[in-house]
């Protein structure tokens, strides 16, 4: 098969160290088959084509180059087999440079089967210099390019195949790869007719009829399993897509459908909801809900909606107190006053009620708007109110008469707000200007004319000094609230701009555009500050935190920003629908959302994070919970060693007898005691609780890299850069035994659970495992590229994880002395694993600023917690698997909920099903099962529930 004037669909480049895999690569390319139905004006499967490998191809060739040449000139694309061996080799980059020059606009794809992309080490790097450059037809100076690339290691043979099959055809993946699978699933089936066939013809053979038979059933329940095993796949890409409800809906439609695959349907289930982080159930509404607002105090919550109500629930159990009926049309407003004793909820036929509090008694009607009210805000002192209608009015209120209107116009009023002082209200109008007015005497004091359209907000700063205005002509304006003298004029949105907000101290304001920005200026000079990018709709709010720490902005999901970088923290988005409010709590840990999906949500600010504790500037080597939870122990880079209250955060104690960096501590199993590891070249065993020094472990020859206990508390074990790994009682700090095998320092070590096995990980890049009764080595780990730094056994003994620099940690099985999973993010070098105490996970802490956790069978990366500001020494699981201990080289350690990762299928689901998925989105629409091959294969009908698999009256079409 030619592909135009092409002889080959490909070229396969490779060092002729790496010729088993461009071998393997071959046969796979030709034997694949393209699955019917992709190719126009073919009816079958039909073969890839012709790829080029020169032992293949040339071996009788009396001119290599010139064959080389040649076969590049015809050949569609170029595959190079991706390692630190084709990354040195000159012949790979030479045909890369062939390949760039005679085929300029031809694809490239990276076949990574060894090896780091871009790494820093030269060692590690499996990307070739010509890969990653273009040399411009000017022959001016070469330009970067990003390669396309996979990775062996990550997707198997067969789908990597697909994938490459997918970019030299330039089709869409997902689209391939169903089609493959289904091709596969259609061989089991016809292989299942054939057999059923079969037993026809020799139906007197009623034995063999009766075991083909169950063979049939057999072969079906798997190929259905394996097709249904893609629900998952499908759930991790929408995660990372930030769709959470429809990833949700796959995973839980995945279990349905193959309950023998649960392992896969529980670790996507598990990393959606730890996304989520909602803390409480939903807050619902038979409609859209327009206002939402928390009390002063916090402690509650108020919604209105489009179902004419208004609810009021506890903020910290989500339990409905109190439904307000009075309205009889959309709500639209929602207001507290200062002291929190009143209400007042307004609606879009321009009726407002006013509430008292303490018992949700309606007290009065606010009589005079014709049309929608669009906001409300009392006054500082509480005793006035002033609401802004689309009847074109502007009035203030005391008690339940209109005392006075500001104004009575034909344009509509979008906003109207008191200054903080109370002495003025500025007010928006779709006439283009803004408004000041006095509050006392209600006399204009100011026009603000200069928008050319509509003005649809005007906000004071906190000091009352200035005002903003926002609007249709896509710019946001500074005024001088004393003068109404205009100030700068922020221009940057391409369109209408919505909304904007003074930070606390007024020196930064937000706005919020239809062109899918926020943007935080400087409110004096009005110089751009950041640029808040990551909505892909129209961002209609945006607010800072009271500490003004943090922003969050409002579109089609809600976004959390630090206002001092400018960088997303994280998306909050288990809305099935655009999102009409967002807002901080006034202790700013929590926020609430309210959408069009009838639902409103609570969030806790920091996300998972649960407590920090700053140990000052100097960076935290290590960290470690005691077992029952109740205390914290730190190792710094200074020396010191520090006891922490894990409830208050109180510091308790210090140990200040190190000389040099402290890099490894642990508790007793009892927590009474702490051993550190020192590069001073001694440990301690310190009694922590009557600050006394039990004993100086001495004998190390070189700096102490870690310290454990055995699991009895009996042994301490030790390593050293002097490239031993030392047995210690812990009662009197004797040394006990020493193991010396290793070739250069050995950098971890621990015991194995029942206390008979010591591994260690050391320098000359293999893990040992020591017999403890008899010294004797029981088994060598080598397989990683770089020097080893982090070891730990499973609580059940059977399995051991390693660290490297070389940016990956692998599991071995201590039965076979195999590697069983290779866990690998391409990141930076491993400073830290643990299993999970129930074995199911493994967490590794990364030299990247990470910590990673992983399904510790098939090495799935589950979820990543990112966004510390220096690398992370340590990560530690507390006993009962419900927490993270991050230290970071930042001089901060952090405790990190996990506990989503242990909950059983029963509870994830129950979470899912109630405080994730409302009535409407438990089903997947029509638009969904229509361009997904595999809903319409597995899970046809639109009016299945994924949490029940009943059959529902929904529509969400």
């Amino acid at each position: 098969m030619q592909q135009g004037d092409r002889t080959y669909r490909a070229f396969i480049s490779y060092s002729q160290q790496d010729s088993k895999w461009g071998k393997r690569l071959h046969r796979w390319l030709e034997t694949y088959r393209i699955p019917a139905g992709i190719i126009a004006g073919t009816e079958g499967p039909v073969a890839l084509g012709r790829f080029f490998r020169d032992e293949e191809e040339m071996p009788a060739a009396p001119n290599i180059a010139s064959v080389v040449e040649k076969s590049i000139a015809q050949s569609e694309s170029l595959i190079v087999v991706c390692s630190p061996r084709s990354a040195q080799s000159k012949w790979v980059n030479a045909e890369i440079e062939s390949f760039r020059t005679l085929r300029p606009d031809g694809k490239i794809f990276a076949f990574i089967i060894d090896g780091i992309p871009n790494a820093e080490d030269p060692a590690l790097e499996c990307f070739p210099d010509t890969f990653k450059r273009r040399a411009p037809a000017d022959g001016s100076a070469r330009m970067p390019i990003e390669p396309l690339g996979l990775d062996i290691r990550k997707d198997g043979p067969e789908r990597a195949s697909a994938r490459l099959a997918a970019g030299l055809l330039d089709i869409d993946f997902d689209t391939l790869w169903q089609r493959d699978r289904r091709r596969a699933a259609q061989r089991q089936r016809w292989l299942i007719g054939g057999m059923a066939g079969l037993t026809a013809v020799f139906a007197c053979l009623a034995t063999i009829a009766v075991v083909l038979g169950l063979q049939a059933r057999a072969n079906a329940r798997e190929a259905h399993d394996n097709l249904a095993a893609f629900f998952a796949e499908r759930a991790w890409q929408k995660l990372a897509d930030n769709d959470t409800l429809s990833a949700a809906r796959y995973a839980l439609a995945g279990r349905q459908l193959s309950p023998k695959n649960e392992r896969l349907y529980h670790s996507a289930l598990s990393a959606i909801l730890y996304d989520t982080g909602e803390p409480i159930l939903p807050l619902t509404h038979d409609g859209p809900i327009y206002a939402a607002v928390f009390s002063p105090d916090g402690s509650q919550i108020v919604t209105g909606g489009d179902d004419a109500r208004v609810r009021v629930w506890d903020r910290q159990s989500g339990h409905l107190l109190n439904a307000l009926a009075a309205h009889e049309a959309r709500v639209t407003a929602i207001a507290f006053a200062p002291d929190g004793r009143r209400l007042v909820t307004a609606d879009s036929s321009g009726r407002a009620f006013t509430w008292r509090t303490n018992d949700w008694t309606m007290t009065g009607e606010l009589v005079g708007h014709s049309e929608s009210i669009r906001t409300i805000a009392f006054a500082p002192s509480g005793e006035q109110l002033v609401t802004a209608s689309w009847d074109g009015s502007v009035r203030t209120w005391t008690g339940q008469n209109a005392s006075r209107i500001l104004i009575d116009a034909d344009n509509e009023a979008w906003s109207a707000e008191f200054s903080r002082d109370g002495a003025r209200i500025v007010s928006a109008h779709s006439d283009g200007t803004a408004r000041i007015w006095d509050t006392v005497s209600g006399a204009l004091l100011h026009n603000l004319i200069g928008h050319e359209g509509e003005v649809y907000h005007a906000t004071f700063s906190a000091n009352g000094d200035r005002i903003a205005t926002t609007g249709y002509d896509g710019t946001a304006r500074l005024w001088a609230s004393a003068t109404g003298d205009p100030g700068p004029v922020l221009e940057g949105h391409e369109s209408t701009v919505y909304r904007s907000a003074f930070s606390l101290d007024g020196s930064q304001l937000i706005t919020a555009g239809a062109d899918s920005l926020a943007v935080v200026w400087d409110s004096e000079t009005g110089d751009m500050i950041h640029a808040l990018n990551d909505h892909k709709r129209r961002v209609t709010d945006a607010v800072f935190s009271p500490d003004q720490s943090l922003i969050l902005t409002i579109s089609d999901t809600a976004i959390l920003w630090d206002a001092m970088t400018g960088q997303p923290i994280r998306e909050l988005s288990a809305h099935a629908e655009r999102l009409r409010v967002g807002t901080f709590s006034p202790d700013g840990q929590t926020i609430l959302t309210a959408s069009q999906d009838k639902t409103a949500r609570l969030w806790r600010t920091q996300g998972n994070q649960r407590a920090q504790y700053i140990s000052g500037e100097a960076t935290v080597a290590f960290a470690e919970l005691s077992r029952d939870g109740k205390h914290l122990v730190t190792a710094g880079y200074d020396g010191r060693v520090e006891i922490w209250d894990a409830e208050s955060g109180a510091r308790i104690r210090s140990l200040d007898v190190h000389t040099e960096t402290v890099s490894g501590v642990a508790f007793s199993p009892d927590g009474t005691f702490v051993v550190t590891a020192s590069q001073d070249q001694t440990g301690t065993i310190w009694n922590w609780r009557e600050d006394a020094i039990i004993a100086t472990l001495a004998g190390h020859e070189d700096w102490l890299s870690s310290a454990s206990y055995s699991n009895d508390g009996t042994r301490i074990v030790t390593a050293s850069d002097d490239g031993s790994v030392r047995i210690w009682d812990s009662l009197n700090g004797a040394q006990l035994t020493q193991f010396d095998q290793h070739d250069g320092r050995v950098r971890a070590a621990e015991f194995s659970r029942d206390g008979t096995l010591v591994v260690s990980a050391g320098e000359d890049m293999i893990a040992r495992v020591w017999d403890v009764a008899d010294g004797a080595a029981r088994a060598e780990l080598d397989g990683h590229a770089l020097e080893l730094g982090a070891v730990a056994f499973s609580q059940d003994g059977r399995r051991i994880v390693t660290g490297s620099d070389d940016g990956s940690a692998r599991i071995w099985s201590t039965e076979t002395w195999q590697a069983m999973a290779t866990l690998s993010a391409d990141r930076g070098g491993v400073s830290t694993v643990q299993f999970s105490p129930d074995g199911t996970r493994v967490v590794t802490s990364n030299l990247d600023r990470t910590v990673n956790i992983w399904d510790a069978v098939d090495g799935r990366l589950i979820q990543t917690i990112s966004g510390f500001e220096a690398d992370v020494r340590s990560a530690t699981y507390s006993s009962d698997g419900d927490q993270l201990v991050i230290a970071s080289a930042d001089g901060t350690t952090q405790l990190w909920d996990v506990s989503r990762f242990k909950q059983t299928w029963t509870e994830l689901k129950t979470d899912a099903c109630t405080r994730l998925l409302s009535g409407p989105s438990r089903v997947f629409s029509q638009a969904e099962i229509n361009t997904d091959q595999l809903l319409g294969a597995e899970w046809p009908d639109v009016q299945r529930d994924v949490c029940t698999g009943d059959l529902i009256v929904a529509d969400n079409e």
